[in-house]
């Protein structure tokens, strides 16, 4: 007893021999855990780095917990194909799945998963050793794959790094709700209706005539003679579709007596395009005396819509009482940030032809609707 007491008198003297050796554990250094996402309940990626400060040799573990405190964590799905090993200045050390497929390399395998625990063991293999003082990045969870899912409480939790390897830390990750960011544009739609002088818009048309935005007058009218008149249409809007215009009028040109100059082509009221022809001047046939039509210069009014452009300018005369689309763009356009672009303004020509047997009136007309309506 008293030889025994000497000793330990000696050795808090002088402290241990050089002969006996002693391992020092220690925390690692910069330990993080970045989440890809912090949302309760939700599968996340986690990024884990940290400095050893001793080495992890061949055959040892890194061993990490999450929140060793409640068990909040499920990381039971991950497998080998959902870890990324890395040291730096090292690189890259495979996973394999498990230790009888260790090859004489620098490799790791999954030795172990449960819910709240993932642990990965160097090979047993002296070139499987990871140096003191490297940086080491160790991902769990594939985006593509399988992934840890949160806690369903919002609060704080451990991450803890264990295992046999000397050095162990812990660090902490907060789980939050999401936040919802909302915003409100406020839609921009205006339509406005411009009149043109004699520039001939359309080819193969010759321009007789000027308009208003509020008029269209084509004056006197002489058999045999074609009249044609335009205006012009533009948009301002943010709408996510576009918009659409159509024309209509609430009667064919009638005149105070009753008499009519009727729909292009010849009172047929005709829906598909058609290039101009004259009336057919037919006695007895009221309808072929003269007859007007509408074109757009717009090559796409719409889908399923006619082609008033290709091989033209084409007419129709189903615009009574019928709304006709002649401009449509299908993304949002500006006349007044770039008027230079064709899909925030148009072109709409409006013809007019008469026979000899046309019956005579001074008051001929009609009113013309534009409706514009923006697409969301």
């Amino acid at each position: 007893m008293v030889a025994v007491l000497i000793l330990a008198l000696l050795m808090w003297s002088f402290g241990l021999p050089s002969w006996i050796a002693s391992a020092q554990a220690a925390n690692v250094g910069n330990f993080s855990d970045t989440l890809s996402n912090s949302a309760p309940g939700e599968d996340a990626t986690h990024t884990l780095e940290f400095t050893l400060v001793n080495a992890v040799s061949a055959g040892e573990s890194i061993l990490i917990t999450f929140d060793p405190e409640t068990s909040a964590f499920d990381a039971s799905a991950i497998t080998e194909d959902d870890l990324v090993f890395t040291t730096d200045p090292g690189g890259a050390i495979p996973v394999r799945d498990q230790l009888s497929s260790c090859p004489a390399s620098r490799n790791a395998y999954l030795s172990s998963v449960t819910a709240d625990e993932v642990e990965i063991t160097m090979c047993p293999d002296v070139s499987s050793a990871i140096d003191a003082g490297d940086v080491v990045t160790i991902v769990v969870g594939d985006d593509g794959g399988n992934q840890v899912i949160n806690p369903t409480d919002v609060q704080s939790y451990v991450i803890r790094l264990g295992g046999t390897m000397t050095d162990s830390g812990d660090t902490r990750v907060a789980i939050v709700d999401l936040v919802t960011v909302t915003a409100v544009v406020e839609t921009i739609f205006d339509f406005s209706v411009h009149g043109l002088d004699t520039t001939d818009m359309f080819t193969g048309e010759v321009v007789t005539g000027s308009t208003t935005a509020t008029s269209i007058p084509f004056g006197i009218i002489s058999p045999g003679d074609e009249y044609f008149l335009m205006q012009e249409l533009r948009v301002d809007t943010n709408a996510y579709n576009g918009f659409t215009v159509t024309v209509e009028s609430d009667q064919t040109l009638t005149a105070g007596n009753g008499a009519e100059i009727s729909e292009f082509i010849d009172g047929a009221e005709t829906a598909a395009a058609t290039n101009w022809q004259s009336p057919d001047n037919t006695f007895g046939l009221p309808d072929t005396y003269g007859h007007w039509g509408i074109t757009s210069n717009d090559p796409t009014t719409g889908p399923g819509n006619e082609d008033f452009v290709g091989g033209g300018p084409n007419y129709v005369g189903n615009f009574v009482n019928n709304p006709v689309p002649v401009f449509y763009h299908d993304v949002a356009a500006s006349y007044s940030v770039d008027p230079s672009l064709g899909e925030s303004f148009t072109y709409v020509g409006y013809k007019v032809e008469i026979g000899t047997l046309q019956e005579a009136g001074n008051d001929y007309q009609a009113t013309i609707m534009y409706i514009a309506t923006p697409v969301f």
